[in-house]
This record gives C-alpha cells, sequence and structure tokens, in this order.
C-alpha cells in the first residue's frame, strides 16, 4: 500500500478542536504518514506538530490555509511547505490576527442585532488567544446554551452574517505563499458549486498552483471536475480530509480524504519541509 497522504488539517491554533500534538498522535493511529497542518491564517501549530513528528515518526508538513476574497466569496489558499519561521510571513499573519479579532466584534454586534446575547470577549476565551473565527463564535454560542450544535449556529444566524476577515486577493495570498518557499492551492473548490468561478479564481490568480481535488464534496464524482481543471492549467493536485476533530456532521475524520502518491511525489519536489 502506498504512503496515506493528507494535507489538509487544523488544530487550536485556529479553527480546530484538537491541540498540535494530539492531532498528530490521531495522525499516526489512523495511518496517515504524511500530514500538511494548515491552520487559518496561522502557523503558531506548526513547531509542535514537527516534535510530536519525530517522536513517533510520521511526517508533517508545514502549510496555512490563507483567507482571501474574490468577486465577494471568500476564498481560502493552501500554502503547502510554506517557510514557517520566516519574520517578514510572521508580520503579515500578525496584522491578519489583529484583523480577525475586530472580525468577531463586528460579528457579535451582528449577533446581537439578531437577539442573540454574546460578547467578543465570550468568543476570545474560547479561541485562548489563538487564530479566532467563525467557529469559536458557534462554539461560544453553544457553550451559552443558546443553540444545541455548532452547524445550528451557523444554520440559524452566521449564515446570514457576511462579515469578510479581509479583503486580501487570491492572488495575494498566492504570491505571500510562494513568496515564503510554499506551494499555493485552490482549497476545495467544490464549495463553490459553480466552475465558472473556479476558473475566473484561477485566471486572475496565477501564483496559484495546485488544487485540491480530493476533498468532502458533496458528490462522489466532483472531484473528475478539478482533475480536469488540473490538467488543463497544468496545476499539482492534493486531497485532504480539512480534519477540525470536532462534532459538525461534514467534518471528515483524519485520512478519510487523501492526495494519491503519485500526485505527493509530483508536489514533494518543490516543497520546503523544514
Amino acid at each position: 500500500m502506498g504512503l496515506k497522504v493528507d494535507l489538509h488539517s487544523h488544530t487550536t491554533a485556529s479553527d480546530g478542536a484538537t491541540p498540535p500534538r494530539e492531532l498528530v498522535r490521531l495522525a499516526k493511529t489512523a495511518g496517515v504518514d504524511v500530514l500538511g497542518v494548515t491552520d487559518h491564517d496561522s502557523v503558531d501549530a506548526v513547531g509542535e506538530c514537527l516534535e510530536e513528528a519525530k517522536a513517533v515518526g510520521i511526517r508533517v508538513l508545514p502549510g496555512i490555509e490563507m483567507s482571501s476574497r474574490f468577486e465577494g466569496r471568500d476564498v481560502h489558499v493552501l500554502g503547502l511547505g510554506i517557510d514557517w519561521r520566516a519574520p517578514s510571513l510572521l508580520a503579515v499573519l500578525d496584522g491578519i490576527k489583529a484583523r480577525r479579532r475586530e472580525r468577531v466584534e463586528r460579528i457579535c454586534a451582528a449577533l446581537r442585532g439578531l437577539g442573540v446575547p454574546l460578547a467578543a470577549e465570550e468568543v476570545f476565551a474560547e479561541s485562548k488567544g489563538k487564530s479566532v473565527g467563525r467557529k469559536h463564535v458557534a462554539r461560544a454560542v453553544v457553550k451559552k446554551g443558546l443553540a444545541a450544535t455548532d452547524g445550528e449556529v451557523f444554520d440559524r444566524w452566521l449564515g446570514k452574517i457576511d462579515l469578510p476577515v479581509h479583503e486580501l486577493p487570491p492572488q495575494e495570498a498566492a504570491t505571500l505563499i510562494r513568496a515564503h518557499g510554499g506551494i499555493a492551492v485552490l482549497a476545495h473548490p467544490g464549495f463553490f458549486d459553480d466552475d465558472a468561478l473556479v476558473e475566473r479564481i484561477l485566471d486572475a490568480a496565477p501564483s496559484i498552483r495546485g488544487i485540491e481535488v480530493w476533498h468532502r464534496y458533496d458528490s462522489p464524482r466532483k472531484h473528475l471536475r478539478y482533475l480536469d481543471a488540473a490538467r488543463r492549467r497544468n496545476l499539482r493536485t492534493t486531497g485532504g480530509s480539512d480534519f477540525h476533530g470536532d462534532v459538525h456532521p461534514h467534518n471528515a475524520g483524519l485520512g478519510a480524504y487523501l492526495t494519491p502518491p503519485d500526485s505527493w511525489k509530483n508536489l514533494e519536489n518543490g516543497v520546503v519541509t523544514q
């Protein structure tokens, strides 16, 4: 059997529910050989993950999932093999972290307007000082007993609140990734359910050199669209579980979606891994 390569996962450094070292141990238990750690706008977990990976005998690929905005839609760009210790990258991420906190304050104000009494401080306590996002908002609402699940919070309220983290275009996110040794990959294009939009994103962001083909899409054949796009555009292909470690019904277990060994071999030659 070939290598099991899962190149999309999250920890408590962003909106995952699993601490970094525990994530690596879970990956080992799941039989994953190569794990991409790709927290939202954060590389805070990478160091611990690399240390634990050496201890348990798997490989961790340093990564990130950058937030961006295109035609009024949130677009996520994975950075695989990024130089996670570069001071210039960390400076940019510090600015994004501050804007994420400002966004939470605006989201909480909007929720209060919808009759949901939630203070930003309650969300920050949930994120424990890490890269804060909408999942932390949902968890804080559940903790207050105002909803039963995170999914209910999104369905009833958060889905109606369109407040992006910032207006960084996909090309700028991809350029930042490439400037710091990584390969930029368009994350979960199947979530758009609009193939023409995917093509426009790729046209507007030539620094994106990969596409996440294998993911928890709503159709078992949807990935074939992105394989076709990869072939036409000469893009690298990746796959990953997008593991968050929480109880959301759409989240997959570690190793549930993988990057095939031949795709990994193609990718491996172009990434920084230390």
